[in-house]
């Protein structure tokens, strides 16, 4: 049996938007900043909206 109240609501949590446009296309590493960015480890440009 769950020591939980029934009528609890767990908290939302986690990202609500894709990061798929943070992946670099070339090395597939996780790319942070706003506008053209470098990728931190191969130097390919992302260019987002």
């Amino acid at each position: 049996m769950s020591d939980a109240p029934s009528n609890v609501t767990p908290p939302d949590g986690g990202d609500a938007v894709c990061w798929l446009s943070r992946v670099c296309d070339e090395c597939g590493a996780l790319v942070e900043g706003v506008g053209s960015t470098p990728c931190w480890r191969c130097g390919t440009v992302l260019a987002r909206d």
